[in-house]
């Protein structure tokens, strides 16, 4: 009888935990406030898992087929919004890997097949953190480092903002994102990171804010972090994109207001080219709930 408890228990356990993880919710409002909050991500691209290795079918406005190499971002500035309508900061847990401060990294890439040069084996899709007791119906959050964060030293930095891909020089600080793709056999990035900051070289960190922010706002109401996950979509981001042809060089959008190939991609992220301020909410064309 002893075991029988056990093994039943074990299921139940099991079944819950697949629940919260791929459930659909009926619900739209949580009571949160007791233990730890988890927010899921799940990174797509259309109705597939993104991975390393995989050919993916008709990407972008020229139907593309398209391999990953890289699928990584940061996000900070993480809150659940309240019944009514307040948005309350998610504490992040300090685990001394995937989360610094007010800033946590997603991973999606396990550093195989194309993700090997520059990836890494471990992957991450879950935020953590506390916010007080309540009910929360929705959930906002930045895909970008805060200015005070975003230009550290990477060699001195806590992790997650000591990995060197994921960084450009101290003046212009982290890429936000990081997103490659092999399309049609040819390689193009999207490396979304500020511009417009000012210093004397790339080794100085500049004393003000840059010009050109570029750091993604994104809403997701009806999320019930209990039962949901945040999808990132890759194939929605892409989707008004040629992905067979490019500006040289590099092959892809680096986030200068100049460049051809951020058009779109910009668009979709609800931010201006020009100035990087946030525009619409449009991002959540990349970002939705599940």
């Amino acid at each position: 009888m002893k075991r029988l408890f056990l093994l039943v228990a074990l299921v139940f356990s099991l079944f819950s935990v697949a629940s919260a993880q791929h459930g659909h919710s009926d619900s739209s409002q949580s009571d949160m406030g007791s233990g730890d909050t988890v927010i899921r991500f799940e990174g797509r691209v259309g109705d597939k898992d993104a991975a390393c290795g995989m050919l993916y079918a008709g990407v972008g406005s020229a139907a593309s087929g398209v391999e990953l190499t890289d699928f990584r971002f940061y996000v900070s500035n993480v809150r659940l919004i309240a019944a009514d309508g307040a948005e309350v900061p998610l504490e992040l847990k300090q685990d001394g890997l995937w989360q610094t401060e007010g800033v946590a990294l997603l991973d999606f890439e396990d550093g195989t097949a194309g993700c090997a040069e520059f990836g890494n084996e471990a992957l991450r899709n879950k935020v953590v953190g506390t916010v007080p007791e309540g009910e929360y119906t929705g959930l906002a959050f930045t895909m970008g480092v805060p200015f005070e964060l975003n230009h550290l030293d990477t060699t001195v930095a806590p992790s997650p903002l000591n990995i060197p891909a994921l960084w450009w020089n101290w003046q212009f600080g982290y890429k936000f994102a990081r997103i490659e793709l092999l399309a049609d056999d040819q390689v193009w990035l999207l490396h979304l990171g500020s511009t417009g900051c000012e210093a004397p070289d790339g080794n100085t960190p500049p004393e003000s804010p840059c010009a050109n922010t570029n750091a993604v706002e994104v809403r997701l109401d009806n999320f019930n972090p209990t039962m949901n996950f945040v999808v990132a979509d890759l194939a929605t981001l892409f989707a008004d994109v040629d992905l067979s042809t490019t500006v040289p060089e590099p092959p892809g959008c680096m986030s200068g207001p100049q460049d051809p190939d951020c058009g779109s991609i910009f668009t979709s992220l609800g931010l201006s080219l020009e100035t990087g301020a946030v525009l619409t909410d449009s991002a959540q064309q990349m970002f939705w709930v599940q």
